[in-house]
């Protein structure tokens, strides 16, 4: 789409290349409400004298016999207040000079210079890709026009090569197309401003933006593994942002996946919307849904006389393995087990365990409609006594390095590690995991470290020696960029030098150097500055006390509260000169 408005564009600016040709506008002469005589300067000029006033008497031309060559006609050298005058003024009534003397100014204003015209509209709607300017909706357009002699006498506009017409308000523009609009303005003399133009796109259509589920999904149940994508296409100016709502809080700007583990287990509404380049705004959708996070309860029952606790044998040939399974709300999608480690079977209904002999093992679970799942173990002997163990292991994890912990995410750095552990007083710890960011398990042997920046979500997977399993999340960011340094002096630069074969800024040597850093995910920790040829230091405040007519080259260092470390040079100068002494006479 853009590619087409590219098309469109180069056919209007060829379209602008063959505009209405502009209208004849003749240089004259005006006479203001005021009473002041204006002429075109490059008009010539004839002076014509009468007895009579208001042209009633004959009129006689006036001729010049010093300067004839520049009198019929003579042309004003100068722009703006000329005058023709007669010395020693006569006084109308008596007829004699009048006193104090004084000479008989006639003035007359020559005017050269067109108008100015400026077109004015809402910046704020308006959006330029480096090829074709967008506007959007309500855009209004203004000509302001200014003229500094004779004054304005109208302004011309021509909208897409339409015949040139007479501005009167300002113009607004309401259709979805590609407009061009060509003016210039005219004085009272007639001089012509040069036609100025301009190529726009009005785009009154918003983009339209798409919920997209990344995970399991049943209806309008989602699992905690869930991952919510914000989507949105326009097709003229382009997208600007998507904004979002969770249960009606304030509108976040969206910036990338949202996910389900970090809300609550139960009922959700998200709100959403985007806006294109030229501020058109979508109508807010919005989705209620529900995060599941709560796996089935899934209870195992013996049924039969021979079961045994506490030293007793439980197992005979009528005995039966009962599972049963109930889910909070998504519903139960299976139930499936295994007997002493075999293949796992889908469960329908109760079974016999008379052919298994020696030691029993039964491993059953149950998953949901989106995909959360149970562990159930149980374990029989006919040799020794049985335990029931039917709780996972207690998790432990630990950060080995620097570590920034805020609510519920822990900020860490490519070395910093975790460290895992689990125990468990009853069937014993059997197998400690984890994945990231719902990836595949990956089995744990020793601490180590996520080197890739970017927010995670770590899973740590505990299991017991009869199959049942514990898990914990933890929301980690790994943050391995070092802070970003600014340097601002106090005063503006003097100039340039070459030092080393660098331009660099010339400052007085009374300037102050101001030191900061920013940080896009935790805190910073300090700075260091270190003079060339001097200690380090830390930054406290300013950096003053430069030396006149010397080359400086200051290191800088900042930490942030994880160890990350940035590192800036600056280069400037300080001048060796005195103040510059000026004269001037009257």
């Amino acid at each position: 789409m853009k590619k087409i408005y590219f098309l469109v564009s180069m056919v209007f600016m060829c379209i602008a290349l063959q505009a209405q040709t502009p209208l004849k506008h003749a240089s004259k002469i005006y006479r203001s409400p005021e009473g002041k005589l204006y002429v075109q300067k490059s008009l010539p000029l004839y002076l014509y004298v009468s007895t009579e006033p208001n042209q009633k008497g004959a009129m006689h031309q006036l001729h010049s016999d010093s300067t004839n060559a520049f009198a019929d006609p003579m042309y004003l050298d100068t722009e703006g207040y000329n005058t023709f005058r007669s010395p020693s003024a006569v006084d109308t009534v008596t007829k004699e000079i009048h006193f104090p003397i004084m000479d008989v100014v006639f003035e007359l204003y020559a005017d050269s210079r067109p108008p100015a015209t400026k077109l004015k509209y809402d910046a704020s709607k308006k959006y330029f890709d480096g090829q074709n300017l967008f506007v959007g909706k309500g855009l209004l357009l203004e000509l302001e026009c200014s003229d500094e002699m004779s004054g304005l006498e109208q302004v011309l506009v021509s909208i897409d090569s339409a015949a040139y017409q007479p501005y009167q308000k300002p113009i607004e523009f309401n259709q979805e197309k590609v407009y061009s609009i060509s003016y210039y303005s005219v004085d009272n003399v007639g001089n012509t401003e040069p036609v100025q133009g301009k190529i726009f796109h009005v785009d009154l259509t918003p983009p339209v933006s798409e919920l997209i589920f990344d995970g399991e999904k049943s209806e309008n149940h989602i699992s905690g593994r869930t991952k919510l994508v914000l989507k949105a296409t326009d097709g003229i100016s382009g997208l600007d942002a998507i904004y979002y709502s969770i249960d009606g809080k304030e509108y976040r700007k969206y910036y990338q996946n949202l996910y389900a583990a970090n809300y609550v287990e139960g009922e959700h509404t998200i709100s959403y919307y985007s806006v294109d380049k030229t501020g058109n705004e979508e109508t807010k959708k919005e989705y209620a849904f529900y995060v599941d996070k709560t796996p089935p309860i899934l209870v195992d029952e013996i049924m039969g006389n021979s079961f045994v606790v506490n030293g007793r044998e439980y197992s005979s040939g009528r005995t039966k393995l009962k599972l049963t399974a109930v889910d909070n709300k998504s519903g139960v999608k299976e139930i499936k087990y295994s007997i002493n480690n075999e293949e796992y079977q889908v469960y329908d209904k109760p079974f016999y365990l008379t052919n298994v002999s020696g030691s029993l093992s039964v491993v059953s679970f149950a998953v949901d409609q989106v995909g959360n799942r149970s562990m159930a173990g149980e374990k029989s002997t006919k040799s020794r006594a049985a335990f029931v163990d039917l709780s996972g292991p207690q998790l432990k994890y630990d950060f080995i390095g620097k570590v920034f912990k805020t609510r519920d995410t822990a900020f860490v750095n490519l070395n910093t590690k975790i460290s895992l552990s689990a125990t468990d007083a009853e069937s014993g710890f059997k197998a400690l995991s984890y994945s990231i960011n719902s990836g595949s398990e990956i089995p744990y042997t020793k601490p180590f470290s996520i080197t890739e920046q970017g927010p995670y979500v770590l899973n740590i997977y505990g299991y017991d020696n009869v199959d049942n399993s514990n898990r914990e999340e933890l929301n980690i960011v790994v943050d391995n960029d070092g802070p970003d340094i600014f340097t601002r002096f106090s005063i503006l630069p003097l100039g340039k030098k070459e030092v080393s074969g660098q331009s660099v800024d010339v400052y007085s040597s009374q300037a102050v150097l101001f030191l900061s850093a920013t940080d896009s995910k935790v805190a910073i920790d300090r700075i260091y500055y270190t003079i060339k040829g001097e200690t380090e230091k830390i930054y406290t405040g300013i950096i003053e006390g430069f030396k006149r007519g010397k080359d400086y080259e200051i290191a800088i260092k900042a930490l942030d509260k994880l160890g990350n470390i940035n590192i800036d040079t600056v280069l400037f100068a300080t001048d060796n000169t005195g103040p510059e002494i000026f004269t001037r006479f009257s």
